[in-house]
């Protein structure tokens, strides 16, 4: 792949958490009610776009990009973040590949006064072929820590993915399980400082990912909690 269109795809994927800036400033406003609709928003950003493929890097295999995820518009209740507006995260994520089919990764980022940081494990489910039209599926376990002025939030996702050997555009296919512990900081609303809530939520995810030498760009799809979320991710994978 010529690398000019990696660095731009690398670029397009910063440019698409830029775009979407959302004030999450705004959550220093929170109420009672919103703690959960805000928190299940958080968390599916926190849980979406980390994976593109199940095929694992195989030993010392190595994988750095760059990941953004982006909701359409907030849930029904999250009076934080514009109403029918986009928002999103950014993310480098950084992988290598270890024995027995485990794939180790660590990611972080900072965004709008967001800084995240988090890790996971994906384990293949089978024997990994790269024979065409043939399927690797694997597990993935990951959290992630979000960390803003107005509230903290622990995140753990879980899931199954699936993707395809067909040449130039593999698609994919994922289903995962989003847990999030949100605790409000400093709010307008003294009483709800420090309480914690939790939330969960299902996801579904389709995608594609174009592979051209070492380099890679995938784009996706993801349905939770009645909203749906764009996914972007490139990168050098070898």
């Amino acid at each position: 792949m010529p690398k000019k269109l990696i660095f731009f795809f690398t670029l397009s994927c910063l440019g698409l958490s830029c775009a979407v800036a959302a004030n999450y400033d705004n959550s220093r406003g929170l109420a009672s009610a919103s703690l959960k609709p805000f928190a299940r928003d958080l968390g599916s950003l926190l849980g979406s776009g980390s994976n593109q493929t199940a095929r694992p890097l195989g030993f010392a295999g190595f994988d750095l990009g760059v990941r953004a995820a982006a909701q359409f518009k907030p849930s029904h209740g999250n009076t934080v973040l514009k109403k029918n507006n986009l928002f999103g995260l950014g993310f480098i994520q950084a992988e290598i590949g270890m024995p027995y089919r485990i794939d180790g990764f660590i990611r972080g980022g900072a965004f709008e006064g967001i800084s995240v940081a988090g890790g996971g494990l994906r384990y293949g489910l089978w024997n990994v072929s790269d024979e065409k039209y043939k399927v690797n599926a694997m597990l993935v376990g990951m959290a992630n820590m979000a960390a803003h002025r107005y509230f903290y939030a622990i995140h753990f996702n879980t899931g199954v993915v699936c993707s395809f050997n067909i040449p130039v555009l593999a698609p994919y296919l994922g289903f995962g399980y989003d847990f999030t512990r949100f605790e409000p900081m400093t709010l307008n609303d003294a009483p709800l400082a420090g309480k914690k809530v939790y939330v969960s939520a299902s996801q579904f995810t389709a995608g594609a990912r174009a592979k051209f030498k070492l380099g890679y760009f995938a784009g996706g799809l993801t349905y939770t909690h009645d909203r749906a979320l764009v996914n972007a991710s490139a990168g050098f994978r070898f």
